[in-house]
């Protein structure tokens, strides 16, 4: 059971309850129609059939400024029930955000989940959960064609599908690693350093349960030499010892890390799970008119590296420093050192270079949607093997 009154706080223990349950007993609280709200920051013209919920068409709410919000009513299913409803909304906007990733949220209490019909006001109340900048630097392009809409949908599906048929262990540890990701679209605007933390930290969640520490563990090339020593050099005898012992408490978690992208992410699929920035835009204008070239929004520019155009050695490098990053930030709050938190016209790599007297260090970074794009389609493909 939820907490009785949530007081405007989430505990996402009761999401992932909420979102499916497995035997739980109801109470009298939990009979009747169960509604909650979705938030999206793209205009949603088509409702969205999951057989286990039913999202409604999107109410455009116009805010001070050059914000909007789109609210779209969730039918939740019958075994909610209308207390803390709001609880099947967060775990359903996690997921939406993860399959999607354009971040989607949910309200943080059921205070408007339990009326028929909202008010012009109630409208406005719920938007400030998540207004949307339509307009200047970093605006969302909010028109996204039909045919998406309906891509985003089918996938939608099967992972809905998927979350519900797996066993309860999988589903909860598929889940906290969703929202990780959930969270690090959140926060991305107001940190870039928490958001790299978050998705990196999403990865290893599923890489410490699909690669296992025997897979990487690695035994120095003289180990045996130095274990014959040690029969007869007592001191040597002490330092062996703690050799070993500290090689034992070693997790290899980056090896894990990079092993486990390289497993279920594999470069050569790369391409499909990271769109170009102005592949939104190249859409929409699609769906306006069909004949308009878009091709100069979305081609390869003439410097930018893909990752065709690396070595093995050189991608396995790129993955391991983003787990360096990461590292850096959670123990030293040393920020990932992009200079730009979004990927301009490059689709997959930031270029950076440091100066240090006459000594120039250039190397490539992941964009920020890369690191989704792997999040994403990493977690999946390991999900489906199960």
């Amino acid at each position: 059971m939820s907490r009785a009154v949530t007081a405007d706080h989430v505990l996402f223990d009761e999401c992932i309850s909420a979102f499916r349950s497995d035997g739980e007993i109801r109470s009298h609280l939990d009979e009747g129609k169960s509604i909650s709200y979705l938030l999206t920051p793209f205009e949603l013209p088509i409702p969205w059939d999951f057989k286990v919920c039913n999202v409604e068409t999107s109410v455009k709410v116009m805010l001070p400024g050059a914000c909007s919000a789109f609210v779209c009513k969730v039918n939740n299913p019958d075994r909610v029930g209308p207390h803390n409803s709001h609880l099947f909304g967060i775990a359903l906007s996690a997921i939406i955000s993860f399959s999607t990733l354009k971040l989607c949220k949910s309200t943080r209490d059921d205070y408007l989940c339990n009326r028929d019909q909202l008010s012009e006001s109630d409208y406005s109340e719920l938007a400030l959960y998540h207004p949307v900048l339509t307009a200047g630097p970093g605006a969302n392009h909010t028109r996204i064609s039909e045919t998406k809409l309906l891509e985003m949908h089918s996938d939608l599906q099967k992972l809905i599908s998927k979350l519900l048929s797996v066993d309860q262990k999988m589903y909860l540890l598929v889940m906290q690693s969703i929202r990780m990701v959930h969270l690090s679209l959140l926060v991305k605007r107001d940190d870039f350093g928490l958001a790299y933390l978050l998705v990196v930290s999403a990865i290893e969640v599923v890489a410490q349960h699909a690669i296992k520490r025997s897979k990487v563990k690695k035994k120095h090339p003289q180990e045996n030499e130095w274990k014959k020593r040690a029969k007869d050099d007592l001191m040597f005898k002490e330092l062996f010892e703690s050799y070993l012992e500290s090689r034992g408490n070693n997790q290899y978690l980056r090896d894990r890390f990079v092993l486990f992208l390289e497993t279920y992410a594999p470069v050569k699929d790369w391409a499909s799970y990271v769109d170009h920035p102005m592949s939104d835009l190249a859409d929409s204008i699609r769906s306006i008119n069909p004949e308009h070239n878009v091709d100069n929004l979305i081609s390869k520019g003439r410097f930018e590296k893909y990752p065709e155009d690396l070595t093995s050695e050189e991608i396995s490098s790129i993955i391991s420093d983003a787990y360096v990053h990461r590292s850096c930030f959670i123990h030293r709050g040393e920020q990932p050192p992009h200079n730009d938190p979004n990927p301009s016209y490059h689709r997959f790599f930031q270029d950076y270079r440091s100066y240090d007297g006459f000594k120039i260090e250039e190397k490539l970074l992941p964009n920020y949607e890369l690191l989704v794009g792997l999040a994403k389609h990493s977690i999946i493909n390991w999900l489906n093997t199960k």
